[in-house]
């Protein structure tokens, strides 16, 4: 199959794009500063608007039988003009432009809390509903915690558990149900390559559900960090997002505005699809983490001119 996939450079969109080359599909990706189409790489940006027609030209001429779309941030920020663009708007005329086009399948990650009132969620789900409305194969996934190599969310949680005072909202005691980013892309394929109709809502969660706590823990372990002095206050959540911007705090690493945001949703599947995808049970955290552990922070070495150099220690991979 020829397939394209949105946001191939992202978390998600690069674990998809290895996972559909791996079983032997020809993948067309996506450049913000690609001059052009033809080959195996468009210009995408969907922050820049494009016609309905615009794109039914140009995905008839890629002659693709597919398309994944992982474009899009991977927390919930504030709503704008831009992010209503990237997550709704403009995923919304790329499937309309790919139903004229004769696509016949299209596949939209969204998010696990799509409909739960969240500002930076609602143009996902603008995109959602467009998807859903067309006749075509409309298949969305909806991800709970995506950890991975390329996690800006994973990356910000595994900075927290670095820290050494530990502050958790409401105790530590959110829930989530965090899945491996590999797991995620194989649960993509699999619906790419379904026979027959895959159209639906798919949730998509790790093995086990953990607290916010056990994340972080865990998490911890995973580093090799030193346990730091956890204070479970019970604080209210408008009051962390308040501390969060103060300059002085985030300097701390206590806390962050982004993880409070993802912790304010709702984290658990309702109907986990994963196992069904996988054609397994998917793995639990602390096997995810011993595939991929989080990147170490950089160490500062001297070098001959007096200078510090930094260096990186390598991010495992399968």
């Amino acid at each position: 199959m020829r397939i394209l996939v949105c946001g191939s450079s992202g978390c998600v969109g690069s674990a998809v794009v290895r996972a559909l080359r791996w079983r032997g599909h020809r993948v067309v990706e996506t450049r913000h500063s690609w001059q052009g189409d033809g080959g195996d790489v468009i210009a995408l940006d969907f922050t820049r608007p494009t016609t309905v027609d615009d794109w039914a030209a140009r995905l008839a001429a890629l002659d693709v039988d597919a398309v994944v779309n992982c474009a899009g941030t991977a927390l919930p920020g504030p709503a704008s003009a831009g992010a209503d663009r990237l997550h709704g708007d403009g995923p919304a005329a790329l499937f309309r432009g790919a139903d004229r086009a004769g696509v016949a399948r299209i596949v939209n990650v969204s998010a696990l809390d799509v409909g739960g009132g969240q500002d930076g969620w609602r143009a996902k789900q603008v995109a959602d509903d467009a998807l859903l409305r067309l006749a075509l194969d409309a298949v969305v996934v909806r991800p709970a915690l995506v950890y991975g190599p390329g996690s800006r969310s994973a990356d910000a949680l595994a900075r927290l558990a670095r820290a050494a005072i530990e502050i958790l909202p409401r105790g530590g005691e959110a829930l989530l149900q965090p899945i491996h980013v590999f797991e995620v892309a194989e649960s993509i394929a699999a619906l790419v390559e379904r026979t027959g109709a895959a159209r639906g809502v798919y949730e998509l969660g790790g093995a086990e559900i953990v607290s916010y706590r056990a994340l972080l823990a865990a998490l911890r372990v995973a580093q090799g960090a030193p346990a730091p002095l956890a204070l479970a206050l019970p604080l209210p959540l408008p009051l962390m997002r308040f501390a969060a911007r103060r300059p002085g705090v985030a300097a701390l690493g206590w806390t962050n505005a982004d993880v409070l945001r993802l912790l304010h949703r709702v984290g658990i599947a309702r109907r986990n699809a994963a196992g069904v995808l996988l054609g397994r049970a998917p793995s639990r955290l602390a096997e995810g983490l011993l595939v991929t552990p989080p990147a170490r922070p950089a160490v500062a070495t001297p070098r001959r001119t007096g200078g510090a150099g930094w260096l990186h220690p390598s991010r495992g991979v399968l």
